[in-house]
């Protein structure tokens, strides 16, 4: 049962993007993102960690070669990887989304400080099941492949960010308006973090920080 749903899963975004030049691409990410976005992995006997890695495999084995949708070579270059913009974006968020989160009530602080064993897990745990795939799918698949067709950078950040944000609708009390509001701000400076090189290493950065820090400072 397994082997086979990972087959289809492989296939479907990878049959998928060769049927229409343009319209095969949403197509194509529908099929990689909605089944791991409900769950449907842990209903075929697939642990969700694996279901994770293996969007990431599939997405990449799909849009290898097609440098408008993502650009691979790019996206993982450690050498395209920086800091200083990873850490502006995340300071611009934080400037931003707590005062907002403070005001709609989405957030409260809460000091919560752990050992180092448990910190390094929750940061590995944040990177591999959460900030490096999202960051993959929203701003090296989606933000790119918009950019991509529309040729204009400012529309394309936006466009994705409140596509981001739409994602967090069903987190928690459905539909979260204010989890979306907050999602589609950082959503934004992720983009950014992301566009200046075309490297997801670089938003994974920004937006591990943000959860990371919303782990530590509030709940």
């Amino acid at each position: 049962m397994s082997a086979l749903v990972l087959a289809v899963y492989f296939a479907g975004p990878f049959l998928l993007l060769r049927t229409h030049r343009v319209w095969g691409v949403p197509a194509a990410i529908l099929a990689l993102w909605i089944p791991i976005e409900v769950g449907f992995f842990r209903w075929a006997g697939i642990p969700s960690g694996w279901a994770i890695a293996t969007g990431i495999a599939a997405g990449v084995f799909a849009f290898r070669n097609r440098r408008d949708i993502m650009d691979v070579s790019a996206a993982f270059d450690f050498r395209r990887l920086d800091f200083r913009e990873a850490f502006m974006n995340f300071i611009l968020i934080a400037a931003i989304a707590i005062p907002t989160g403070l005001a709609i009530g989405f957030i409260q602080p809460s000091l919560d400080l752990p050992g180092l064993g448990t910190t390094l897990l929750s940061l590995a745990t944040i990177i591999l099941f959460n900030a490096l795939p999202e960051e993959i799918l929203f701003r090296g698949i989606i933000q790119h492949s918009i950019e991509s067709r529309l040729k204009n950078r400012v529309f394309a950040l936006l466009i994705a960010s409140l596509i981001f944000g739409a994602a967090h609708l069903n987190n928690g009390a459905m539909p979260n308006y204010k989890y979306f509001a907050l999602a589609s701000i950082a959503g934004v400076f992720y983009g950014r973090a992301w566009r200046g090189q075309r490297n997801v290493l670089t938003s994974t950065v920004t937006h591990t920080l943000v959860n990371f820090g919303w782990r530590l400072f509030f709940r």
